[in-house]
């Protein structure tokens, strides 16, 4: 696994000097490949390494973050925040057994793709101010909107997959759906390119004509990020700088997780990046393979953090690897760009 360390993306919603935690998301267009498992592991990891950790559960369609962490039942979910029954996200935070925080999620309305913009950036606003060191958000096993713009909002997108073709398959249109998701947002309020540039019908228009919904009717769903930028080069030049710096910022990490052997996770993640590179124009960086075992496959049946049961254990080691890399460990912000 490469060594050297991840920067942090900024966001628009951000200022210079604020004081905010690191927002780690975990997602993933797959379900049952174990991004909840992920979650709830690297949250009582940062915990348990002093680092005030609150976990946030987005699984929009089947939230069960929390019983990963202890808790079998919750009295108060992000419904009753969205709801105005509490003022502040952090007022419907529970303590957990092991160490973090948790938010608990688990509503049908929220899973739907149609919540209104403006109740979705409050609350992606909300996490991005909770008083913390790491916030660690679990994403749901889809490409919705909802979920596209929770991951596009996060310090660190970490997308994980198996060394099974579905799954991968499914890792790499969920990117793809974020790159795009991320170019169709680019003049709004979340965007963090465009924050001082005037919005651009024209190239508004281009975009979503190659990656909005409209692109399948006027021949331009198989195009690749390179035809993009070609036509946006060709037609409005002034445009380009802007759209080539939200592709160049798009980052996601990629997590093999239950992987046979880190030859077989290698060769997934290098076809992975291939493919990535040349249909969309991204660097897909490797983030490390989680191995198959036995104790981690109890642990979710028992429903205990296995960093819990072993923190000095196999999946403590990897995760400590992944705190390295995303500079997650000290009271310092990673740098941004």
């Amino acid at each position: 696994m490469p060594a050297e360390p991840i920067r942090a993306q900024t966001t628009a919603i951000r200022r210079a000097g604020d004081r905010r935690p690191t927002v780690v998301a975990v997602g993933g267009a797959k379900g049952g490949i174990g991004k909840s498992l992920l979650a709830a592991n690297l949250a009582v990891h940062l915990a348990n390494r002093g680092r005030r950790t609150v976990a946030v559960d987005l699984d929009l369609g089947a939230a069960n973050l929390h019983l990963y962490l202890g808790v079998w039942a919750l009295e108060h979910r992000i419904n009753d925040y969205l709801d105005k029954k509490w003022e502040r996200l952090d007022q419907i935070a529970v303590e957990t057994r092991y160490g973090p925080r948790l938010i608990g999620g688990g509503s049908n309305r929220l899973g739907a793709t149609n919540l209104p913009f403006a109740r979705k950036l409050k609350l992606i606003r909300a996490i991005q101010t909770l008083d913390a060191d790491v916030v660690v958000v679990d994403l749901g096993g889809d490409t919705a909107y909802n979920i596209l713009d929770f991951f596009l909002q996060a310090d660190h997108g970490i997308v994980i997959t198996s060394c099974d073709p579905a799954a991968y398959l499914d890792a790499y249109t969920f990117v793809k759906m974020a790159l795009h998701r991320r170019l169709t947002r680019l003049f709004g309020p979340e965007s963090r390119e465009a924050t001082d540039v005037p919005r651009d019908p024209r190239l508004l228009s281009l975009l979503n004509s190659y990656v909005g919904p409209e692109a399948k009717s006027n021949g331009a769903k198989g195009a690749n990020i390179d035809d993009l930028l070609a036509a946006v080069a060709a037609t409005l030049p002034e445009g380009l700088p802007l759209v080539e710096r939200a592709v160049a910022d798009f980052q996601p990490l990629l997590l093999v997780n239950m992987a046979a052997d880190t030859e077989s996770a290698e060769a997934v993640v290098q076809r992975f990046q291939k493919v990535a590179r040349r249909m969309l124009s991204v660097q897909v960086s490797y983030l490390t393979d989680i191995p198959a075992a036995d104790e981690i496959a109890r642990s979710t049946r028992d429903l205990v953090p296995e960093v819990a049961l072993h923190p000095e254990g196999m999946l403590a080691q990897n995760l400590a690897l992944i705190v390295e890399r995303l500079q997650l460990g000290s009271g310092t912000r990673p740098s941004s760009p």
